[in-house]
Parts: structure tokens; sequence; C-alpha cells
């Protein structure tokens, strides 16, 4: 069995001896105690897969959609259920959450982003904030292009959290521009967001030319949904009687 782990069938060394016993027992054929270890081999490369990319793409917390409350959002459930098959994927759409804080943007965001590992689509999810952090260091080094090429490009899912409470200066805002032009029409990209379009344009160095530039490329193909209800953080402190209304 040393060529088990020489060749990289993990689950084939693990399951192997009690398969066998059970196709001794019910005299199974060879033929199908080998589909049987390769159906284990199969699957455990499909769980491990999904493990690594839930890990590559950096969700601060794990949200699915079975808990999101629908009851206290303007959400339209078939509206979610149909981005939940990722056709918006392969149509290469972009997804754009607005509303105030609280209201469950970003469970949404994390919610269809969890769905794309579990269908083993790489993923990535960062904050507004992180990515420019992130880009102006990769361009202090002179390793924007690799950064461009291994954080941008290779997700075929971009996740931009919380786009509205950092302003921009100008390299900030021109750097930004390139993400989502490097995405365009390559890859779909989600962003949730606390503005409306017209006031974009204030986080971005009040540069009306590249606010349109970014916003035609991110609205051509999108689903734009707008997000209201009561904040899911009041709610939950009320209820636990931390907050006291007068």
């Amino acid at each position: 069995m040393n060529n088990c782990a020489k060749f990289k069938l993990p689950a084939i060394l693990e399951h192997y001896q009690h398969l066998a016993d059970r196709a001794s027992k019910e005299n199974l054929s060879y033929s199908e105690y080998l589909y049987k270890l390769l159906e284990f081999e199969n699957i455990g490369r499909e769980q491990r897969s999904k493990e690594m990319l839930l890990k590559i793409a950096g969700f601060p917390k794990l949200k699915t959609i079975d808990s999101f409350d629908y009851k206290s959002s303007s959400v339209d459930k078939s509206l979610i259920n149909e981005l939940l098959t990722l056709r918006f994927i392969d149509e290469y759409k972009n997804i754009l959450l607005f509303g105030p804080s609280g209201v469950g943007k970003t469970h949404l965001a994390i919610a269809i982003a969890y769905a794309t590992t579990q269908q083993r689509i790489k993923t990535k999810f960062i904050s507004a904030n992180d990515l420019i952090i992130q880009l102006e260091s990769a361009s202090a080094q002179n390793k924007l292009d690799n950064y461009f090429k291994r954080v941008i490009g290779i997700p075929k899912l971009l996740v931009i959290d919380e786009f509205g409470y950092i302003k921009f200066n100008e390299n900030q805002a021109n750097l930004f521009f390139q993400v989502i032009n490097k995405k365009y029409e390559l890859g779909s990209i989600i962003i949730t967001s606390n503005l409306s379009f017209t006031k974009w344009k204030e986080v971005l160095n009040n540069d009306e030319a590249l606010t349109a530039a970014i916003l035609d490329r991110l609205i051509h193909h999108s689903h734009l949904i707008n997000v209201t209800g009561e904040s899911y953080r009041l709610k939950q402190k009320r209820g636990s009687k931390i907050v006291r209304y007068f």
C-alpha cells in the first residue's frame, strides 16, 4: 500500500481493507471492488478540493443562504435562488448589492460565493479596504502584474465587500479601476456597498470619467439588488437587551 501514498491515493489507503471485507461478504467481483475503491477516492478528492477552495476564498465568517432572514428583508427570494444556480458565473455577470449597514448584503454575498466553492469554482472574497492595501503593497514591490494574475485573474468570482466606507485617493481609484477592467467579461464580480451609484464618485476621488468607466463595466452584465430591511445587528442587540429604546 506504499504506492497509495506515493500516487496520492489517501482514500484508497484508508478504505481498501474494509471494502475488501465487504466485497468478500457480498461476493463482489474484482471490477465491482475496484469501482467502489475509485469511487471513495473520487469522493475524497472532491471534498478536499471544496475544503481547499473554501479556505482560499477567505470568507471572514461562513454564511449560508439557509440562515438568511427573508422575512426581514426586501430581497426577492426567487432571484437569489436563481443566482444560486450559478448561471451568472457562466454568463460572466456581476451582482451589485446595495443597502444600508446591517441588512444582510455581506451575508448574501458570502452565501452565493460559498455555493461557488461547493461547485469547485475558484473564488476570492476581500474587503474594498484590504483590496486597496494589497494593491498598493504589490505596486510598491513592483509585483502588481503578479497580483492581478494571481488574486484578480485566477478566481472566476471576485467578491469585494464594503465598497463606499473608505474614500480612495487618485492612485487608489486608478488601481480599483484596473481591478474592474481586468475582470470585465472574463469573470464575475460581487460588490456590496452602502452607497447608491450617484455617490460612487465621492469614493473614487471625485473622478467623474473614471467612475463612469467603472460603472459602465460593472453594470453592463449585472444583477442590481437593493437590500432594505431592519439591521441584523440592531435586531440582535435589541433581542439581547443590549440596546434600550425610549
